[in-house]
């Protein structure tokens, strides 16, 4: 989890005040010399599709309780880590937008909340510099939020999260996670959605952290160029694989006492080690 300079608090949950803020692990825009363009080329520009918006990437992703990420796994329930209710009632989404301020979402009270029975956290009220604290680890990282009333699942802006029950992924795979993070430590929430594109990691170099048990833990790294990783209010957003299918829930990042840093190792919860805990909550 990530926290303040001086104490081990929120996390990746850190509470924060949503700003629009220029994401350091965004993709940069490169200036070059103009060019004249031929007739051709104009026309085929002119036609080619722009970017693909971030929510229709990952339409699964919720902002959650305003301090958090999320994920829709069915019309009525979201799937956050268990950590982002320690300082926040974690009370409404916000779903099917990459903005937080232009009013072009839907968003959805939360009815009843439940942590996952095995849940613990390490020390987060203690002093990082005083009790040498590099990350505080939470163990069985999840969370389930059951909406007041269905979202209107469009399958382009919205769409719920297939779940993975392989626990063996392939060292490599690529996978990513969109969420409203900070850019920097310490930050605030960024008003825009961003994408991360990572790669899941041996439990070999997993293992490196000390906390890490990879029972109901992975971690990836990100890819090059950008070395993409996760910053405060990153907690809880779902990783997913290139199919959409959701295998992990954000929980803490290596030396998250202190930092964020391009090309730090990230922890997230395995949902493969609870899928049968959701299918009894949720009948998903």
């Amino acid at each position: 989890m990530f926290a303040s300079k001086s104490i081990v608090c929120a996390a990746l949950a850190l509470l924060a005040v949503t700003t629009a803020a220029p994401g350091g692990n965004d993709i940069q825009k490169i200036t070059k010399a103009p060019n004249v363009p031929t007739k051709s080329e104009a026309v085929t520009k002119a036609s080619a599709p722009g970017p693909q918006p971030v929510n229709e990437r990952f339409p699964h992703a919720v902002l959650f309780g305003g301090t958090c990420g999320g994920t829709i796994i069915s019309p009525t329930w979201i799937l956050t880590a268990g950590h982002c209710t320690l300082f926040t009632g974690g009370r409404y989404i916000l779903a099917g937008t990459n903005n937080t301020e232009n009013d072009s979402g839907v968003t959805r009270r939360v009815k009843r909340q439940v942590i996952h029975p095995l849940f613990t956290v390490g020390p987060y009220w203690l002093d990082a510099d005083d009790f040498n604290l590099k990350q505080v680890a939470a163990r069985w990282d999840f969370l389930l939020a059951e909406l007041n009333e269905p979202l209107p699942l469009d399958g382009k802006t919205m769409a719920a999260a297939p779940l993975n029950d392989q626990p063996n992924l392939p060292v490599g795979l690529n996978v990513g996670y969109a969420g409203y993070g900070t850019d920097h430590f310490g930050g605030t929430m960024r008003s825009d959605m961003h994408g991360m594109e990572l790669a899941v990691q041996s439990d070999e170099v997993c293992s490196t952290l000390e906390q890490y048990n990879s029972k109901d833990m992975l971690c990836v790294k990100g890819r090059p160029p950008r070395y993409d990783s996760a910053c405060n209010g990153d907690s809880g957003s779902g990783l997913v694989d290139e199919t959409g299918k959701l295998i992990g829930v954000a929980s803490w990042v290596e030396n998250d006492a202190h930092e964020c840093k391009n090309g730090a190792l990230v922890v997230f919860s395995r949902v493969s080690s609870v899928r049968e805990w959701i299918r009894q909550v949720t009948n998903v």
